[in-house]
């Protein structure tokens, strides 16, 4: 499993390790398995996807709801396949839950309550602020823990305790959790300095744009109110229609930073997950990550 923050190189290092292992990769970021969202997302290049098979890219559709749950029942048995041909897999992907919920068992919790989650959307479009101190108040040892910028997680977490009428936290077992598979799991993560992943987010967007990211988005404008398209890459166009190339620039790259900085504080608190500095320009040394 290799994790990492965005832009920090994990496509290149899992092209590379699944080439030398002569096995598949999947893919579990939260973005890339739409199919309508292509530079928005970073999705790998059509001659990256050529070099080795990828599963989870462009596998679902915007209109789909999906969840960190209902990915990892998909990927299951595709990973049991993979893993009977090769008898390895390489799994990649920025999204913490999603790895999470694909690596280890999950906790018995409530399904989805579709029209309370309806509700709770709205409100946070309004004023994330409000979902946010009522986390806070009704469950604090969670709120401590869980990244409040994240919709996704604030209202999932105030879904379950309307449900249960049970505090979030104590539903959660996943403090010693059971692999998913009859496999050893071995986790590392990129961890670029932070002056260069600057430097390449700010490449990274620029290259986007140049490639017609603002017409990609304004295509998709009809579904902007889906849940898929609250991302950043495409929020920063919707919000500003008529904004300038380089204010969609300024605010993209902003964003990005921000999101790249969430993700390095949740991989900071999992001690299981075996971090790999890399240096300046990203240059990644595939022997730090060996493990056989």
């Amino acid at each position: 499993m290799i994790h990492g923050p965005t832009a920090a190189g994990k496509t290149q290092l899992a092209i590379e390790w699944s080439q030398e292992r002569n096995c598949e990769i999947l893919s579990c970021d939260a973005r890339q398995i739409y199919k309508e969202l292509n530079l928005g997302v970073a999705r790998p290049s059509s001659e990256e996807l050529n070099k080795v098979r990828h599963m989870g890219i462009a596998s679902h559709t915007i209109h789909e709801s999906v969840t960190a749950i209902s990915f990892a029942k998909w990927a299951k048995p595709l990973i049991d396949s993979s893993l009977k041909k090769h008898g390895e897999i390489v799994i990649v992907g920025g999204s913490g839950l999603y790895a999470k919920s694909i690596l280890f068992k999950s906790d018995s919790l409530p399904s989805e309550n579709i029209e309370l989650r309806k509700q709770l959307e709205i409100e946070w479009s309004k004023n994330p602020d409000n979902l946010i101190n009522e986390l806070i108040k009704v469950d604090q040892e969670y709120a401590k823990n869980c990244d409040l910028k994240n919709s996704r997680r604030v209202i999932r977490a105030l879904e379950i305790i309307s449900t249960t009428g049970k505090k979030y936290s104590s539903l959660r077992t996943q403090n010693s959790p059971k692999p998913n598979f009859n496999a050893m799991i071995h986790q590392f993560a990129i961890w670029p300095e932070m002056k260069d992943l600057e430097s390449r987010i700010l490449t990274r967007t620029k290259n986007m744009l140049n490639s017609g990211l603002v017409e990609e988005a304004k295509k998709l404008e009809k579904h902007k109110d889906l849940r898929a398209m609250q991302t950043v890459g495409y929020k920063e166009i919707y919000a500003n229609p008529k904004g300038s190339k380089d204010q969609f620039l300024t605010n993209i790259a902003l964003h990005t930073r921000q999101y790249a900085k969430r993700q390095m504080t949740w991989l900071k608190r999992e001690d299981k997950i075996k971090k790999i500095s890399i240096g300046p320009n990203a240059t990644i040394e595939m022997q730090n990550f060996n493990y056989s």
